[in-house]
């Protein structure tokens, strides 16, 4: 990766509810064998594996929100008040992922009142006064884009699923928003933000919110400019009915965007680790917690991220593992009907098919999968 070339450490900080949240809904709902949900679980650590892949961090650190109210809350009691409870199961894995981050030695971070967007905030801005370190944020929350530094803090988030995922650096945010990531809280003081209940001001949309910081930049500089003159916005192409909104909704601009600013000044304690995270890793506890979780082919990944393993390709291990040939025709059958159940798993491959069952052997999984298959299309001819 860029690593290479700007011969700079990389540290990588989780937003794990963010995370966790996209591989819950996007995944069928795996069940271990004891029955414990971990469809979440299984999500998030494969995003984990990917990241370790793909972009060769030195540190990672995890940031939790926690269940209580945050400062946002006491501001503003309809904060996130328009989103559904989260399900038990999605609060089980939530719990239960802490453990994961355990096996493989990430440290975690939490603090009450606060949301696991200003632990990240805190812990990118602590760490840019370090040259040779360079941020990667990776969530699944676009709101973290605020925190876009150039290329010294970039955003790795997912696009679809949890498979295709982007990089945002300042370059690639002004490209997609049409300015640059540190009015992204304008943005939202103007136009609001229904996924947080943030209000904004009611009758400005994307439109008008983007003319407004690309021609006159954050809020303070818009309402500066239009309690001097007025006629400054009408030659710009703002109508006068756009105008009186901005006159009456000075307040409610100013409040939402501060609830949309992530804070950088948490008090919590950080320090980059003497070792990187690999030296103090130790594979038997991750080998163990996915045994339990039945992760197989997870585990498998785990000790190729480690030992460098894969010459055999992981079809043949699992076909190994159950100790015979597979039927390609059934094998064909189970993955269509996987992908037909989950369309984001595309090409699924036999540890897929075995995890998404629970069974040992392509030949038990077949008629489950077929099963599933018959039963969607029902519930969707009912509908």
């Amino acid at each position: 990766m860029v690593k290479e070339k700007e011969n700079k450490k990389i540290l990588v900080l989780l937003d794990v509810h963010a995370i966790l949240h996209r591989a819950y809904h996007a995944l069928p709902d795996f069940v271990s064998k004891n029955g414990e949900p971990t469809g979440g679980l299984y999500g998030l650590s494969a995003m984990l594996i990917k990241i370790i892949r793909e972009l060769k961090p030195d540190h990672i650190a995890a940031c939790y929100d926690l269940p209580e109210p945050t400062f946002r809350h006491e501001a503003y009691k309809e904060y996130k008040k328009g989103r559904s409870k989260a399900e038990d199961d999605l609060i089980h894995q939530i719990k239960r992922s802490r453990d994961v981050f355990e096996a493989f030695g990430i440290p975690m971070y939490d603090k009450p009142g606060f949301e696991a967007d200003d632990l990240l905030g805190t812990i990118a801005e602590k760490v840019k006064k370090q040259k040779d370190i360079k941020t990667i944020i990776a969530s699944g929350d676009m709101d973290t884009l605020q925190l876009v530094d150039n290329d010294k803090v970039v955003v790795y988030t997912l696009k679809k699923g949890i498979n295709d995922t982007i990089i945002y650096n300042e370059k690639a945010v002004e490209e997609r928003f049409g300015f640059l990531p540190e009015l992204l809280v304008d943005y939202k003081g103007l136009r609001g933000d229904p996924s947080d209940n943030i209000i904004g001001i009611a009758g400005i949309g994307e439109k008008t919110a983007t003319t407004l910081l690309q021609k006159f930049g954050k809020l303070e500089d818009i309402y500066k400019k239009l309690k001097k003159d007025e006629e400054v916005f009408i030659n710009a192409g703002i109508k006068p009915r756009m105008v009186n909104l901005l006159k009456e909704g000075e307040e409610e601009a100013f409040f939402s965007k501060t609830l949309a600013t992530i804070k950088r000044d948490v008090p919590i304690e950080f320090s980059l680790p003497d070792k990187k995270w690999q030296e103090s890793f130790e594979s038997e506890k991750t080998d163990k917690l996915f045994a339990e979780l039945d992760f197989r082919r997870l585990r498998e990944r785990v000790r190729e991220l480690v030992g460098g393993g894969g010459a055999q390709n992981s079809m043949e291990r699992a076909d190994l593992s159950i100790g015979g040939k597979i039927n390609k025709e059934d094998l064909k059958k189970a993955q269509i009907a996987l992908w037909l159940i989950n369309s984001d798993t595309t090409n699924p491959e036999l540890e897929d098919i075995l995890e998404y069952t629970g069974k040992s052997t392509l030949e038990e999984s077949v008629p489950i999968l077929l099963d599933v298959v018959k039963k969607k299309r029902a519930t969707k001819s009912v509908e």
